[in-house]
């Protein structure tokens, strides 16, 4: 489990909340990695406690921290990130008995189509089809079709 604090500003008002959320681990947009805050900094914030996050929860709270998602535009390293997520998120999809991924779930971690049609994204789709873990397919209710072990 890593931990992390969300900034809700609400009313004029600033709150910090803690959340645990297993299968992530590194920077995520919009979140604060707080595994290496100490208590004192926590206290600062008002963060008492950390609640768990389901991954699942966590695969859509990408799209509603990234702002304006069709004013944003995507760098290497957030594709890289998102990418590796997607995996994860795959693999427990994969570890459900499930092998379809429907767009909806795809742009959870991309926020519009503009992002998901990204050159760079659809070329790391290939490269994943070429090592015979996914089948581009494309459609709405399965844009992906898991065809091995992922990670």
């Amino acid at each position: 489990m890593t931990r992390y604090l969300q900034r809700i500003a609400l009313l004029g008002k600033e709150r910090w909340i803690g959340w645990e959320i297993d299968g992530v681990g590194t920077e995520v947009p919009g979140l604060l990695l707080a595994d290496n805050l100490t208590d004192d900094e926590l206290r600062a914030r008002g963060v008492k406690e950390f609640r768990p996050m389901p991954f699942e929860n966590f695969l859509g709270l990408g799209a509603a921290v990234a702002g304006s998602p069709s004013a944003q535009t995507l760098e290497d390293q957030d594709i890289d990130y998102r990418l590796d997520a997607l995996l994860v998120g795959m693999e427990r999809i994969r570890a459900r008995g499930v092998t379809t991924v429907p767009r909806s779930t795809l742009l959870a971690f991309f926020a519009d189509d503009t992002q998901l049609r990204d050159p760079r994204v659809q070329a790391r789709f290939r490269v994943w089809e070429e090592d015979g873990r996914v089948e581009v397919v494309g459609g709405e209710e399965c844009y992906l079709r898991i065809t091995s072990r992922l990670a």
